[in-house]
């Protein structure tokens, strides 16, 4: 249940009988008081693990790719990005394998892009061998520079707040949420859709029953791809999503490891959605970049030498626990896994 200041609060930022599922989503995610800004979200004490804390081999293969792209393609000064880095893990396993050209990093202006200060104070620990002042970090991205670029990011994309509409008889509605004061919790609501505007960007759905989109991470997406396309540079992004027709809404909870409703523990608990991968190679097509790669992530990890990388780690480590080094590579790229439903996508205009 909610604390009386968190239910005020919402009100406060609300000021409205009822409001759009994806200002809920950003006020319980992203408001002061909210779980990306004050909570400690990865690791396995915490709400969910990602790919780069179960096992260096996810990053170190995506460090090798990294890596031979700027010596092939960029070889120069360059801006290294990374969206969302967690507790560091990721950057640290990829800068650890770009030690096998010094010039990488030596040429790199690295921005590390994250809100939550808790997580920032964890990566400025977990990262204090490296040059500090090789890095900075940034709330959001900076589109002036005029360098290069190589962006990336694991789980980022999905946290964008989405919006919900259902076809019933070929009328639109969309999920708002409202809050009862008497119960004292949210409950969601579907309220026609009366905007012509939106009525036209949802007709080329109309033989959907529900449509889910996220236009804060359209339009993000879009800025970088911009960016990339004036500047040069690669993106690569993983995350969980899909490139079909979806038959329910993804939008989930994540506390302390389980699903739960969005609409409990509110500021206390991840909320995130599955990406709609056909959307950002549309928006990357339209802007003139190259699609790379679009592949699942167990594909991309096997394409590019992880089950050689597992093999040499064995043999070089006799000491390894071998059966547990199978089962974070298991959990990689097994289809029943994260393997499958987790996506890569690479764009570049290189």
């Amino acid at each position: 249940m909610l604390s009386k200041r968190k239910i005020n609060k919402i009100k406060i930022l609300n000021n409205k009988k009822d409001f759009r599922l994806d200002k809920f989503i950003e006020m319980a995610l992203f408001a002061s008081d909210g779980y990306y800004l004050r909570k400690k979200p990865i690791g396995r004490k915490f709400d969910f693990v990602t790919s780069p804390e179960i096992s260096q081999m996810f990053g170190e293969i995506i460090g090798i790719y990294l890596v031979y792209h700027w010596k092939e393609k960029i070889k120069s000064k360059f801006n290294l990005i990374e969206l969302g880095p967690g507790n560091g893990t990721l950057f640290k396993d990829i800068e650890r394998t770009a030690q096998i050209l010094p010039n990488f990093f030596e040429n790199a202006e690295v921005n590390l892009i994250e809100i939550n200060k808790e997580l920032r104070k964890i990566q400025k620990k977990n990262l204090n061998y490296f040059r500090q002042s090789k890095i900075r970090w940034s709330n959001t991205l900076d589109f002036r520079s005029k360098l290069p670029s190589i962006i990336y990011s694991n789980e980022f994309f999905d946290c964008f707040p989405v919006r919900q509409f259902l076809n019933d008889n070929d009328h639109w509605f969309e999920r708002y949420i409202k809050f009862n004061e008497k119960e004292n919790k949210y409950y969601s609501i579907n309220k026609r859709v009366i905007s012509k505007k939106i009525l036209d960007n949802l007709s080329e759905y109309k033989r959907q029953k529900i449509y889910e989109v996220s236009y804060s991470r359209n339009k993000y997406f879009e800025q970088i791809c911009k960016y990339l396309k004036k500047n040069r540079g690669i993106c690569i992004l993983f995350d969980y999503g899909y490139d079909k027709k979806i038959k329910n809404f993804t939008l989930q909870a994540i506390y302390n490891h389980k699903k739960t409703s969005i609409l409990e523990n509110i500021g206390q608990q991840d909320i995130s959605s599955h990406v709609n991968f056909n959307e950002l190679i549309e928006i990357a097509k339209q802007k003139k970049l190259q699609i790379n790669e679009y592949v699942s992530q167990g594909d991309f990890l096997i394409k590019y030498g992880i089950l050689e990388r597992k093999k040499k780690l064995l043999t070089k480590n006799v000491n390894l626990n071998k059966n547990l080094l199978e089962e974070e590579v298991d959990r990689l790229i097994n289809v029943d896994r994260m393997g499958k439903l987790f996506k890569c996508l690479v764009v570049s205009n290189l």
